[in-house]
């Protein structure tokens, strides 16, 4: 142990004697990092979230890979009545200017569908229209053909107050740079053709898109904010020149550090990661302002440059190191879950706390040993005011009443625990951006007039070439689109069955009794090779090559996440009792489906985040007090922290999703401290002989004057996340300054209480630390 400190010593020694060495050093790193920078890239697609290697994943590219591109973008153009010339005029100039687009596969419109028409055993495809019809006669003809046509009904609204256009992308452009130029194309040709007709844009390209660009404005926004926040506070505490720069100088560099080595390691930005600068600049800004208020205190007790500098190094660099430890452990318990971007933003968020622990223990005390102009507001000393007669009086009510703390805090803590078991957990994207958004609100009016705009695609295996046109097997496919149409949820299915149903009723003189499967193979095989022979398309996005596989597609509405999971859950076990699993392979796919698969995962990885991290800053804190009983006692009021956390989620419907997810880790490393800074200096009154009470009393005024100052400056921090535009970031933000609150007064309540109530005599049991 007493290695380690001269180790401190020595290095804490060589940085104050070395001052430039140390600053140009510490400048050549940042600017190294620097480098990197530049590499760094937004993600935001819900694909994202999941490893790549992860079945469901896998099971969806494949899908892609055998039936085509699976990305589709959804317009729907509002009317007060779509069947009139001016309105379909606009179709149809938006139709061309969306093909001429680089990135688009095909645009379909319900002008430029095609129907099946014949008789007498033989069919033909025709366009529904030659020309845009222009005349009332024309209109009506036109209209009437579309409302007759299965696949029209899809392209307009039952009401008739709007169309839709499908734009499908060309396959792999989904989440790309490519992806983006040809949103923002499409975003200006919407806003030139809107009025009087209102057009909406959705899919998940565009929300990628959406949130891909509101992630840069937040981190801009939210990063200046915070900066501006943390400088008022840094001029309140110091009010000199030095006690804003230095802090805001070393948490500047350790953001640099950190987005270079996310560079380095190919981690982007993501829906989680976004926040990352600003919990740095809270937590980070941390350690500097307790640095200069020590060289403050060295100063105002008459010493000066190096001597105050190397006082206050000695005193600064173990707590430092503590936080810095424990915190860093908090976020690296994120590491095992199963989200990405949760591992990517514990990862990165490790490094960056580390980097400010760094540049605090080095960077810090270099300057400040080059510091000879005494700040004025230094020399006044500041008298007791109304922070410390609140605090004096609560360590008078702990260290008197401790049974009775106990119990109220027992009793809290059970209240909130029975809230625990209605927490939800969410993976919604559309929730995360919250119900005001404009993907948001454009998926709400094409569910209005639409249905779904999430596709959930069924693939069914018959193993074996030609299988699918077996009659047996294409009407358990059309009862099973039935079926989807059935739920609550989902609607207009399709697949191949819906060709093979229109070509055998216009074969049979359009006769509604033949709207049925043909009965032999032969029939069917005849059939499609008709429909193909005269030009139809289509097939290949439904039926594999060698007919051995089919696709199903049908049209989810945006639900909540039980809905989800029990449409879903229903529509598996309907496919596992309809498919005999030794005949067929059926797999269903789709974003909802990954959306789901995550939304399961993510209770499972809090549990398990939470659990590490509690056990490894278990193991710090035992360490650095070398016993398991303060480490006992510090994790008690953090337990507290976080099942009042809990309960408020579940009371006010507050779900776990991917940004909830990573609280409890955040909360236990960072509230850790206000523990170890009282303990610390618990065991320091008690090693002058005060008693247990008078103990107490002292450390509670002192070390929670610290612990309050941190806590505002933590909650100032965090606070600015409540001015995100993710809905998602503002829950964060709230939950996060709500338990850094409860956190702190729990440290400076239920601590003392127990060290009161119990036996541990600390001044034996604790060591020096480091």
């Amino acid at each position: 142990m007493k290695l380690r400190i001269s180790k401190l010593k020595e290095i804490t020694n060589w940085v104050v004697n070395n001052p430039k060495k140390t600053i140009i050093f510490t400048i050549i790193v940042t600017l190294s990092f620097c480098f990197f920078i530049p590499r760094i890239s937004f993600k935001s697609d819900m694909k994202d979230m999941v490893p790549l290697n992860d079945p469901v994943i896998k099971d969806f590219e494949k899908v892609t890979d055998e039936f085509g591109s699976q990305d589709f973008l959804t317009v729907a153009l509002c009317s007060n009545n779509i069947f009139n010339s001016d309105t379909l005029k606009k179709i149809n100039k938006i139709f061309e200017e969306f093909s001429n687009l680089q990135g688009v596969e095909k645009v379909t419109t319900p002008l430029n569908i095609d129907l099946i028409e014949g008789s007498e055993g033989l069919i033909s495809i025709t366009p529904i229209v030659e020309k845009v019809p222009e005349k009332e006669k024309e209109i009506e003809k036109f209209k009437e053909k579309i409302l007759s046509s299965s696949q029209g009904k899809f392209f307009v609204a039952k009401n008739e107050k709007a169309a839709l256009i499908l734009i499908t992308l060309e396959p792999g452009i989904a989440a790309t740079e490519k992806a983006d130029e040809l949103i923002e194309k499409i975003l200006v040709i919407i806003h030139q053709n809107e009025g009087p007709e209102e057009i909406y844009l959705a899919g998940d390209a565009y929300i990628t898109h959406y949130a891909k660009n509101t992630m840069g404005h937040d981190l801009y926004f939210l990063f200046s904010l915070i900066v501006l926040v943390i400088i008022g506070f840094l001029y309140f505490c110091f009010r000199s020149r030095m006690g804003i720069l230095i802090p805001i100088l070393t948490v500047f560099m350790s953001i640099i550090w950190m987005i270079g080595f996310m560079a380095c390691m190919g981690y982007p930005f993501s829906i989680i990661s976004i926040i990352a600068p600003v919990i740095l600049v809270a937590i980070g800004s941390a350690y500097g302002i307790h640095i200069v208020n020590k060289y403050y205190e060295e100063i105002r007790n008459g010493l000066r440059g190096k001597k105050a500098a190397l006082n206050t190094m000695s005193e600064m660099n173990s707590p430092t190191i503590m936080a810095a430890l424990t915190t860093a452990a908090g976020f690296l318990t994120l590491n095992t879950s199963f989200v990405v971007p949760i591992k990517q933003f514990g990862t990165s968020a490790a490094f960056g706390v580390l980097s400010a622990m760094l540049l605090s223990l080095t960077f810090i005390p270099a300057v400040l040993s080059l510091e000879k102009k005494l700040p004025r507001y230094i020399k006044k000393q500041s008298s007791p005011g109304i922070l410390d007669s609140f605090l004096k009086k609560v360590g008078f009510s702990t260290a008197g009443h401790p049974k009775t703390v106990i119990v109220i805090s027992s009793l809290i803590i059970c209240f909130f625990l029975l809230g625990i078991s209605r927490i939800n957990t969410d993976a919604d994207l559309m929730r995360y951006l919250g119900k005001n958004s404009p993907p948001v609100q454009s998926i709400n009016k094409v569910e209005d007039n639409f249905g779904g705009t999430s596709r959930l695609l069924i693939e069914i295996d018959a193993k074996g070439k030609n299988e699918i046109k077996e009659p047996a097997v294409l009407k358990k496919i059309l009862k099973t689109e039935k079926y989807l149409d059935s739920l609550k949820y989902t609607g207009d299915s399709s697949s191949l069955t819906d060709i093979i149903l229109e070509i055998n009723q216009v074969l049979h003189d359009g006769d509604e009794n033949y709207y049925t499967i043909p009965e032999t193979r032969r029939a069917v095989a005849q059939e499609l090779l008709l429909f193909t022979m005269q030009g139809g398309s289509g097939i290949d996005s439904m039926v594999s090559y060698n007919f051995e596989k089919a696709l199903i597609s049908t049209q989810l509405e945006n639900v909540g996440t039980l809905e989800l999971k029990n449409t879903i859950n229903k529509i598996e076990d309907y496919l596992k009792k309809e498919f005999d699993s030794d005949k067929f392979n059926v797999k269903l796919v789709g974003m909802p489906k990954i959306t789901l698969h995550l939304m399961n995962r993510i209770l499972n990885s809090q549990l398990s985040s939470l659990f590490y991290s509690i056990i490894i800053v278990l193991i710090i804190v035992s360490l650095i007090f070398a016993s398991l009983k303060i480490g006992l006692i510090c994790i008690l009021p953090l337990l507290l922290t976080i099942g009042i956390n809990f309960g408020i989620m579940g009371y006010f419907g507050i779900p776990l999703d991917v940004a909830t997810a990573t609280i409890s880790s955040i909360a236990i490393g960072i509230g850790i401290d206000y523990a170890i800074h009282f303990i610390s200096r618990y065991r320091r009154e008690i090693k002058d002989k005060k008693s247990k009470r008078e103990a107490l009393i002292t450390t509670t005024k002192t070390a929670g004057r610290g612990i309050f100052f941190n806590a505002i400056t933590l909650i100032l921090g965090f606070g600015v996340l409540l001015l995100s535009s993710f809905h998602a970031i503002f829950v964060f933000g709230y939950l996060i300054c709500l338990i850094m609150a409860i956190s702190s007064v729990a440290s400076l309540t239920v601590i003392p209480a127990i060290l009161k109530l119990t036996k541990i005599r600390v001044n034996q049991e604790v060591k020096e630390c480091l």
